[in-house]
C-alpha cells in the first residue's frame, strides 16, 4: 500500500518518524496522549520522496556530491545555495498539491498556520537537527502553503544542516523531510522546558525559559529569557530569574509574517509567565516525560489571554544533553537554550 502523501496530526495512526518526520511523530504522539497541541497534518516523506527525490535524484545527487568537504564558508554557502535552488524549483505534481490543498483547506477559511521542518532522523536520542532547518510562522492561503513547503524541504541543504550530516555520519541527501503545518498560536509568551536540571541532570527539576510573544527569538539564540526551575515533588519554583525583554516577536500589521516590535516599558521587566502558567507546564511536563519514557527538552506556546488552559505544546524531543554523557560533568551554558544548542552539532566550534 503507498504510503499517503498527507497525514492528520490528530488521526497519524502509529505513524512514525519515517513518515511524519521527528518533529511530525512527536506531534502526533502528544496530540494521542491527550496533551493540548494545534490542529494541523503532515505532508509526508512519501511527498517528498515522490516530487523531490523521485523527480530530481540524479541532479540532486551529483549537486550533493558536489559540496567541497573543505572549502571557505563562502565556498560552502554557494555550494549548498546551489542545492537548495534545485529543490525549491522543484514543481509539484496534481496529486501531491491536490492533498495539500485539501488538507489546508479542511483547517478553515484562509488560516494562518505554521510551517514547520520535519527531517525524518531528527528529534532522535541520537540526533536532533534543532535549529538546522527552516520555520515559516504567519503563513496563510494554499499558495503560501505550497512555497513554504518547497522551502522547507530545501532547508536540508542549508549549510548548517550539511555540516551537521557530516560530522554525525548521516547521508547528504538519503534524508528524507516531512513538513508539519499547524494551526497558528498568537502567543502572549513562548518558550522552551526540559525535563531535567540541565546544569547539573537533576531529574527532580523541569527546567523553563520563556519570552514575550513567538518563541523563535529563543530558539535563534537572540533573546534572554526569563528562567525557572521547578520541583517536580513539590511544584515549588525553586530558581527564578525575570530579565529586561525589551522587544518581542508578533504578527506582522497586514497578518502574514512576522515583525519584531518593542515590548512596553510596563511589560519588559514583568515575568512572563503566570504561577498557573507553570504549574501546567510541569504538569505538562511530567506527563510528556512518562509518555516518551525518557527526559525531554520541548517548546510551548501560550495563547493571548493566559491561564492553564491556553498552554500549547508544539514540540518535544528526546534530551541529547546528558544521554551522552555522565552526570557528573555539568553545564557552563548561560541559558536552557545555550545547554541544549551547544550539544546538538558534534565539534560545531572547532576550526
Amino acid at each position: 500500500m503507498t504510503a499517503p502523501y498527507i497525514v492528520r496530526i490528530d488521526n497519524a495512526g502509529g505513524a512514525d518518524a519515517d513518515l511524519l518526520g521527528g518533529k511530525g511523530a512527536s506531534l502526533a504522539r502528544l496530540t494521542d496522549a491527550g496533551l493540548r497541541v494545534p490542529p494541523g497534518f503532515v505532508v509526508s516523506t512519501q511527498a517528498y520522496r515522490h516530487a523531490v527525490l523521485d523527480g530530481i535524484r540524479d541532479q540532486l545527487d551529483a549537486a550533493v556530491a558536489a559540496v567541497p568537504a573543505h572549502a571557505s564558508s563562502d565556498e560552502m554557502d554557494a555550494a549548498c545555495a546551489r542545492v537548495r535552488a534545485l529543490v525549491a524549483a522543484v514543481e509539484l505534481d496534481e496529486a501531491v498539491a491536490e492533498s495539500i490543498h485539501e488538507a489546508y483547506l479542511a483547517l478553515g477559511d484562509d488560516v494562518a498556520v505554521a510551517v514547520r521542518s520535519s527531517s525524518a532522523v531528527e528529534d532522535s536520542v541520537e540526533h536532533s537537527f534543532a535549529g538546522e532547518h527552516d520555520t515559516y510562522l504567519w503563513v496563510r492561503g494554499v499558495d503560501e502553503v505550497i512555497a513554504r513547503v518547497l522551502d522547507c524541504w530545501a532547508s536540508m541543504f542549508t549549510t548548517r544542516a550539511m555540516e551537521y550530516r557530516r560530522k554525525a555520519g548521516l547521508s547528504g541527501g538519503g534524508d528524507a523531510m516531512a513538513v508539519v503545518v499547524q494551526e497558528m498560536v498568537e502567543a502572549r509568551a513562548a518558550g522552551v522546558f526540559m525535563t531535567l536540571d540541565p546544569e547539573n541532570g537533576d531529574r527532580s527539576k523541569i527546567a523553563v525559559e520563556a519570552i514575550w510573544g513567538l518563541g523563535e527569538p529563543l530558539v535563534s539564540g537572540t533573546a534572554t529569557p526569563d528562567s525557572f526551575k521547578i520541583d517536580k515533588v513539590t511544584g515549588e519554583v525553586v530558581h527564578r530569574s525575570v530579565v529586561d525583554k525589551p522587544i518581542e516577536m508578533v504578527r506582522a500589521e497586514h497578518g502574514t509574517g512576522t515583525a519584531t516590535v518593542e515590548v512596553a516599558a510596563d511589560r519588559r521587566e514583568t515575568q512572563s509567565l503566570t504561577e498557573d502558567e507553570l504549574a501546567e507546564l510541569l504538569r505538562l511536563a511530567r506527563i510528556v516525560e512518562k509518555h516518551f519514557g525518557c527526559p525531554q527538552d520541548g517548546e510551548f506556546a501560550i495563547k493571548q489571554g493566559g491561564g492553564a488552559d491556553s498552554v500549547y505544546l508544539v514540540q518535544s524531543r528526546p534530551e541529547t544533553v546528558w544521554s551522552h554523557r555522565s552526570v557528573e560533568k555539568a553545564s557552563t551554558g548561560a541559558t536552557l537554550m545555550d545547554s541544549i544548542l551547544s550539544h546538538l552539532v558534534p565539534d560545531r566550534d572547532a576550526k
